[in-house]
């Protein structure tokens, strides 16, 4: 569901980060194709503390698509729906298509308040079995903002249910299927967003649910 609201890196630590992605599509140069440079930038949350693994994933995957989002289509994506057996739907085919025409976005930072603000809302939503961006007090999206509102110029957020995995969770809500405006996507893919803060946690009915919160531009 989607609202919108007004690395030194070692050798090994790449490594440590590109591994997973040898279960996407080994057939592919991914390696080639995808400079160290702009892999270690993209795993900009491999350093911190309150995030998982799979949540640092996630970021790491959505600055992928960010920063080359034709060349993302073209290989990750790719390889994903092979992986997995997703055929080339009409949803798909929408996605792949905006990919292409896209241009590139400045690549997230992670925000531990973004962050903390997505796990708030993960543990409620999962606790109690809910779905949706209003919180199981009846708190509005709009009221849960108000304090970061005073911190980032905007602030957009995804739910995502059913996908333990960053990567699962990041292109599930890409496809966006049954979402008439791709609301999803639209956030993940806002040029005006700057920060990220991703929790996955358990869920009473979809076993995981993932929340993703974007903010833009800190204000002065």
């Amino acid at each position: 569901m989607v609202v919108n609201w007004c690395m030194k890196n070692s050798i090994l630590s790449i490594l440590i980060v590109l591994l997973p992605l040898l279960s996407i599509g080994q057939s592919s140069d991914l390696f080639a194709i995808w400079p160290d440079t702009i892999i270690a930038k993209a795993n900009s949350a491999q350093d911190v503390e309150y995030m998982t693994e799979e949540e640092k994933l996630a970021v790491f995957y959505i600055n992928l698509v960010r920063t080359n989002p034709p060349l993302f289509a073209n290989t990750y994506l790719k390889d994903y729906m092979k992986e997995n057996g997703i055929k080339k739907d009409k949803e798909v085919k929408s996605l792949i298509d905006e990919l292409e025409a896209t241009k590139p976005r400045v690549m997230l930072q992670p925000s531990e308040s973004l962050t903390q603000l997505a796990r708030e809302h993960a543990n409620d939503m999962g606790e109690t079995g809910r779905t949706g961006h209003k919180s199981s007090d009846g708190t509005s999206f709009k009221d849960r903002m108000v304090e970061l509102s005073k911190t980032f110029s905007g602030i957009n957020e995804n739910c995502n249910y059913g996908n333990e995995g960053g990567i699962d969770a990041a292109i599930d809500l890409l496809i966006d299927r049954n979402v008439p405006n791709v609301g999803h996507r639209r956030n993940i893919l806002d040029p005006q967003m700057r920060f990220a803060g991703i929790a996955i946690e358990p869920h009473k009915r979809w076993r995981f649910n993932c929340v993703q919160d974007f903010g833009g531009k800190k204000l002065d």
